[in-house]
């Protein structure tokens, strides 16, 4: 078959969305389907050849991000001489509502997939007055594709609490080979961070944002710090939020900025206990690498994160209200806790290394297969002889 995904996040950004959707790529091209995406210019040449880039500036308040701009008459040009069987469209913004206009137009079949809860994320920049705006936009957007593919089942019911329709489980996986918890570089990390064999470190990967309610995950370390002085604290990542938490942790934790392939997997492996405190994942990467990498993971019940961690079995999940002295005592009783911290860091790897994105990505081609057929005019009958 023959696929354009449109997005506006796309490797080397480093973040969940751009991570899958540069797997379901790499996958689909391993099985002989040709393949085109569409993604903002990031100031290098396009991974694959019959990828195109867009001119697109940074949000002022997600640097990370690149919006693409209109006109995109070249685009749909390119996507024109492609001429794809199907077109995904994973982002909702400029260019993912150019595109959808673009399929219909066209008669192309579209698909979609609904990785972050814009609306949500608006009451965290000061725009909670544009969220009920936001969260008709979206369903208006996800009611115009064949399908939408959502990451995890309690997103599924939020969204369909919402008024969305025919929506799909699209879960994560994660290749439990290159996140593991005996990484060759594991121990070069924590020399470099100056920590000692025997130390435990509890380590958060992840956007330093305030949708990321990285505030409060940062006052229940510093409870942690003040209480176990001897347990370690690393971050990794980047966002408008790092320089506050990094004020309110000074001596108290390590921050990497962002990381990324076998790197990343070493500051992971480097870990023993892993934090999220985040309310608003969809899904949450994050979390089954660092259970790909051997930790327990210590999170709010809430969003993507509570369908993958299992309370009691791979980690703790405590009640999105509880205050953050009772997420840090969680954290102690594991730092503390040689035999439990192993007992759910064995489950945790385990539950992992079933997660196949193999798995995942045929099933999601599957989809597409049945999408394609579904759209396509029927055969006329053959003419019978007078």
């Amino acid at each position: 078959m023959r696929v354009t995904i449109v997005t506006e996040t796309f490797p080397p950004q480093v973040n969940g969305v751009s991570r899958t959707l540069g797997e379901l790529a790499r996958r689909l091209r391993e099985r002989g389907d040709a393949v085109q995406v569409i993604h903002p210019d990031y100031g290098g040449p396009p991974r694959h050849p019959d990828d195109r880039t867009v001119r697109a500036i940074r949000i002022p308040f997600y640097r990370e991000l690149r919006l693409p701009l209109p006109p995109f008459g070249r685009v749909h040009r390119e996507v024109d001489a492609f001429r794809p069987d199907l077109i995904h469209v994973a982002t909702e913004a400029f260019l993912g509502f150019s595109l959808l206009r673009y399929a219909a137009r066209r008669s192309i079949p579209v698909v979609a997939s609904f990785h972050t809860n814009f609306a949500q994320y608006s009451a965290h920049y000061g725009l909670g007055w544009a969220r009920p705006i936001v969260g008709r936009y979206l369903r208006w957007f996800h009611d115009r594709a064949h399908e939408t593919y959502v990451p995890s089942r309690s997103t599924i019911a939020q969204l369909e609490a919402s008024g969305f329709r025919r929506l799909a489980l699209w879960p994560r996986g994660v290749d439990a080979s290159t996140f593991r918890p005996d990484r060759p570089g594991r121990a070069a990390i924590r020399e470099a961070l100056g920590w000692d064999a025997e130390d435990v470190a509890i380590v958060h990967v992840g956007r330093i944002a305030p949708e990321k309610n990285v505030g409060y995950l940062a006052d229940a370390l510093a409870i942690v710090a003040e209480r176990r002085p001897n347990v370690r604290i690393l971050l990794v990542g980047d966002g408008p939020s790092r320089g506050e938490l990094e004020a309110k942790l000074t001596g108290l934790a390590s921050f990497a900025g962002y990381r990324s392939g076998d790197d990343l997997a070493d500051h992971y492996a480097a870990g023993d206990v892993f934090a999220i405190a985040s309310t608003t994942e969809t899904f949450g990467n994050v979390v089954l690498e660092a259970m790909a990498s051997g930790m327990p993971v210590v999170a709010l019940g809430a969003g993507g994160v509570a369908d993958t961690v299992r309370d009691g079995e791979t980690g703790a999940l405590l009640d999105e209200s509880a205050p953050p002295d009772h997420f840090a005592r969680c954290l102690i009783r594991l730092a503390d806790d040689a035999d439990e911290r192993r007992r759910l860091a064995i489950a945790a790897r385990a539950y992992a290394e079933r997660q196949s994105w193999d798995a995942i990505m045929d099933d999601l081609r599957d989809r597409y297969a049945r999408v394609i057929a579904e759209a396509r005019p029927p055969t006329p009958p053959a003419p019978t002889g007078s």
